[in-house]
């Protein structure tokens, strides 16, 4: 089973991120579907080779995106995507107002990760929504592994000055940490 730590996530989207920035940039405040789209096709398949894992970036049981080491083709097609388990299952929200459903969602899900990607320009506003997040885990971790073994990760994006910055906070039992990710990817240990 390939676990994949929030570090490790982490830096395999700002990986992928910064390689797609100026496209990321002049999407951002385009219409909204541009922007999903480049997220889907090109960000978030991009992640995968840093992790060794693959990507299904579609509608997956309604997660937008999931990672998986092995697909289950013994009792389905070759050519299905459908994995044996999931190392990562990921919502993104362009909307934050929007994002309580979407941690709800995730938490329903048996997975090593669980990594929600939404958008807050202002400190003030993420610690709201970090908040409302941390509620939410509490009262859907019912074995008391979340902090430990189904780990938790919202990514904030928010833009300055022609520049993209992402926001990396992790679930930890006293509530979401905000963790330093550095760009290279050499912490990985996956490549």
């Amino acid at each position: 089973m390939t676990h994949i730590t929030p570090q490790q996530f982490a830096a395999a989207f700002l990986q992928a991120a910064s390689a797609a920035e100026t496209e990321i940039i002049a999407r951002w405040d385009g219409p909204l579907r541009d922007y999903t789209s480049l997220m889907f096709t090109t960000v978030f398949p991009a992640i995968a080779p840093h992790l060794g894992v693959e990507c299904y970036s579609g509608d997956y049981f309604l997660l937008d995106c999931i990672y998986y080491a092995e697909r289950d083709i013994e009792h389905f097609s070759p050519n299905s995507y459908y994995a044996k388990y999931l190392s990562v299952a990921l919502e993104h929200e362009n909307n934050i107002a929007g994002t309580a459903v979407e941690m709800n969602k995730l938490q329903l899900f048996n997975t090593p990760l669980k990594v929600l990607i939404t958008y807050a320009h202002l400190p003030s506003e993420r610690a709201l929504f970090l908040e409302r997040y941390a509620k939410i885990v509490r009262a859907a971790d019912v074995f008391g592994d979340f902090a430990t073994f189904r780990r938790q990760l919202v990514i904030f994006g928010s833009s300055r000055e022609a520049a993209i910055d992402w926001h990396f906070f992790v679930y930890e039992e006293s509530g979401f940490q905000e963790i330093q990710v550095a760009y290279a990817l050499r912490s990985l240990g996956a490549n």
